[in-house]
């Protein structure tokens, strides 16, 4: 029995070989107050420096996962996610419209292409996934793409100031965006594994994440406000260039603490044999047996498919259950018998899954289980890379009924697909999330008015790029913060139903501000544009919009299946972005259809109140029953892949009480 077992009475989740690594007083006591282990590295910080344990969202996370993880995890989203990305963020703008001179509508197209660089990483992680590199799954290629990520940013900023450059410049920081889009899909897979492992510490380690994300973010985008003001905006590229080859160093020398693929794949059949164990009491083996929809596409199901051994002979995971026995050699399957016996619960991982197919004499292993187990997500994957394709050359090319058809079409084809390819509640959850994106249309067009010259808007607002990418920026960013604590005290245990519906029909109210200044009726009231803009806009939606936005992500952290965390976290999180593509799609459609505007002079926004009162207050109140997708649980209850809270009782805690049913409302 492992030495963590032994001494504290639970399983340690960070795996077997890992804690026989540790001393055994080590684990004497390694539970914090609220019942989540403590890990040694942790245990050891927290012994020189207590203070550091009080440290809100850093003490809760770094206990769990570790110190060395936390730290890296924070560095990238801080160097790269967040600095990085706004400075290249905060430069398209002043770039392709001050430097190039590109033209307003085909700036909007340009900008929807580069877009569509987040809903395009489904791809990459199916290829990391599959083949591992260098016997890692991540490490190099998050090494990889972070430098070609620096040097398309570098070739994007070099390039000259002439019309010409826009379609290029446009290319390169699309490619750059997929680098960090790769980078960060695969440090999401990463601490889906932790929070898999530790659910109750989950919310703790996606917030203190997304702090650094915000804060990075923030400065960038700060930064870049006088530069642009100052016809400078090259340099913060230049800039995010040499952040970018920092984060690298992330990577080369492994300070997330990546796990090789074998000993990962080790991991997963061990902690699948679990599941299967405790599927087999509750009853269900006889179902998934016979193909129960929806539960043998990704996870335990197909991962159940098993190394021959001998000639085309498998070894089921319980000695009593033949799950694919064929041209059986009776001795060899008893003396597997009797190798697992000996191990009771933690029958010899490596007879559970096959191993990975080694190729170019050791460079690329093959993950075969992996694919085959998740050959239908494998192909949901190309369907959404196709549809971010389609989508990308339509908002181009395509005339305004072209690009309907083609908003319907993806829509139909990749919601649809999305059923087939996975089980019942992921897929429940990916179409949510793509509808909830799509029906908060968005509607870049009308922001022109904001900062339109009096040739344009007299007597408009007229804000200056230093007022937008600075000021409201860093009021906007306090605002997600503070909207991170609020989720982090007041929403970690609620209902995921309840948090959607809460936060829409309080979010909605908040757009009518828009309207008054649309209508100049602020100024009626003697309430000056920057004071009443910032006072709604800048502070209650931002805020609002991140509690909102937490618990999706928890939750995709919670349902991604053990061993494809990358492949199935970038599929819903691709299918995602594509809703948000898809909401501005439709915005441009009812523009050109319905509400026409001309944002270039002579300008006329005559109908932009029209706009916003059907696209952001009307329509984002399909959310509500639109939840009834989502499972009826809490944030910081522990889900299967059918959507059940897992009960607190194990094998190793029977003195536990099982939790409440799923199905009730808490």
């Amino acid at each position: 029995m492992d030495p963590i077992v032994r001494n504290a009475g639970i399983l340690h989740p960070y795996g077997a070989e890992e804690a026989d690594r540790q001393p055994d007083p080590v684990f004497s006591t390694t539970e914090d107050d609220a019942g989540i282990p403590l890990h040694p590295g942790a245990k050891r910080l927290f012994d020189n420096i207590p203070a550091l344990r009080r440290i809100p969202i850093f003490g809760v996370a770094c206990g769990a996962y570790g110190p060395a993880c936390v730290i890296s995890l924070a560095l990238f989203h801080l160097l790269s996610k967040g600095l990085a990305d706004g400075f290249i963020g905060g430069s398209i703008f002043p770039i392709f419209v001050n430097i190039y001179k590109v033209e307003a509508a085909h700036y909007q197209r340009l900008s929807g292409v580069i877009g569509l660089s987040f809903a395009i990483k489904a791809f990459t992680a199916v290829i990391c996934d599959t083949f591992a590199l260098f016997g890692y799954t991540k490490r190099w290629y998050m090494f990889g793409s972070c430098v070609l990520c620096g040097v398309f940013a570098l070739l994007y900023g070099l390039l000259p100031a002439n019309p010409s450059s826009g379609n290029i410049a446009a290319g390169f920081v699309f490619l750059s965006d997929y680098g960090m889009a790769t980078v960060d899909i695969l440090s999401e897979g990463f601490y889906s594994r932790l929070i898999r492992k530790i659910p109750k510490a989950g919310p703790s380690l996606v917030s203190w994440v997304w702090w650094f994300i915000s804060c990075g973010g923030t400065l960038g985008v700060m930064i870049m406000g006088p530069l642009a003001d100052h016809n400078m905006p090259q340099v913060g590229v230049f800039v995010a260039v040499g952040l970018q080859f920092l984060a690298s160093l992330i990577y080369l020398f492994n300070l997330y603490g990546e796990k090789r693929n074998r000993e990962e794949r080790i991991e997963d059949a061990r902690i699948m044999r679990k599941e299967l164990l405790r599927e087999l009491e509750k009853g269900k083996a006889l179902s998934r047996k016979e193909g129960k929809k929806g539960t043998l596409d990704v996870d335990q199901g197909k991962a159940l498919e098993l190394e021959p051994i001998g000639d085309g002979e498998t070894v089921a995971l319980a000695d009593d259950l033949p799950l694919n026995l064929t041209h059986t050699n009776q001795e060899e399957v008893q003396k597997l018998k009797e190798h697992a016996g000996t191990y009771q619960d933690e029958a010899s991982p490596e007879l559970l899954l096959p191993q990975p197919i080694i190729c170019c004499c050791g460079l690329i292993e093959i993950n075969k289980e992996v694919a085959m187990r998740n050959k239908r997500v494998l192909a949901y994957c190309l369907v959404i890379t196709a549809a971010v394709i389609t989508l990308g050359f339509g908002n181009i090319l395509a005339s305004t009924l072209g690009l309907l058809i083609i908003c319907v079409v993806v829509s139909l084809v990749c919601s649809v697909m999305s059923f087939w390819a996975l089980p019942l509640v992921i897929a429940k959850v990916n179409v949510f999330n793509y509808l909830s994106s799509a029906v908060c249309i968005g509607l870049p067009g009308i922001s022109k008015f904001f900062i339109a010259g009096p040739d344009c808007v007299p007597g408009g607002p007229q804000f200056s790029l230093t007022f937008i990418f600075t000021v409201c920026t860093v009021i906007s960013t306090v605002s997600s913060l503070t909207g991170i604590l609020v989720f982090n005290y007041f929403f970690s245990k609620t209902n995921y139903r309840k948090i959607m519906i809460i936060t829409t029909v309080i979010l909605i109210p908040f757009v009518l501000p828009e309207i008054f200044i649309l209508k100049r009726w602020n100024i009626q009231m003697g309430i000056p544009d920057q004071l009443f803009y910032i006072g709604t806009s800048t502070i209650i939606s931002p805020l609002i919009g991140m509690v909102s936005w937490m618990p999706t992500v928890i939750l995709l952290s919670r349902l991604c299946p053990r061993g494809s965390e990358s492949m199935v976290y970038a599929v819903l999180a691709s299918f995602s972005n594509l809703g948000s593509t898809t909401s501005t799609s439709i915005g441009a459609i009812l523009m050109e259809y319905v509400w026409p505007i001309k944002s270039n002079p002579p300008c006329d926004f005559s109908n932009a109140v029209k706009l916003v009162v059907v696209c952001n207050i009307i329509s984002p109140l399909q959310i509500i029953p639109l939840t009834l997708l989502l499972p009826n649980v809490r944030v910081s209850d522990d889900i299967d892949i059918d959507g059940k809270m897992i009960p607190k009782k194990t094998d190793e805690e029977p003195h536990v009480k099982p939790g409440k049913d799923s199905n009730e409302v808490h």
